[in-house]
């Protein structure tokens, strides 16, 4: 896998863009944000072992938020290349990549819950 490096402040990539890649925390913290009503919203912090850009390894949609460095860090890259041949040579190697979807989706169904009985 190639790794990448990133400063404080530096946007690995931003709300809307095109998805192919997924990325492995390796070392730092990363924000995740995005924008509702013209303001930033940070939805979390992400740090070593987290794994974020993985929606777009299964479905190709564009990016669903913002992730930007939030101190020197260092990522692992996943290519669709990669996680397909994972999917076909071992796919008990994305069971961790499974669980972390399930977990953003439950806290999805928690926030969408908490809005609607804001109501």
């Amino acid at each position: 896998m190639k790794v990448m490096h990133f400063k404080p402040g530096e946007v690995v990539f931003e709300e809307n863009s095109p998805s192919d890649f997924a990325y492995l925390v390796e070392e730092g913290k990363f924000e995740v944000s995005k924008v509702c009503n013209g303001r930033k919203q940070v939805i979390g912090i992400l740090k070593a072992k987290d794994i974020f850009g993985e929606m777009g390894l299964i479905d190709g949609q564009p990016r669903s938020a913002t992730v930007t460095a939030l101190d020197d860090s260092e990522v692992s890259v996943i290519t669709q290349e990669c996680f397909h041949t994972m999917e076909k040579t071992n796919p008990e190697a994305l069971v961790p990549l499974l669980r972390v979807l399930s977990a953003r989706i439950r806290d999805s169904y928690k926030l969408s819950n908490i809005k609607s009985a804001s109501f």
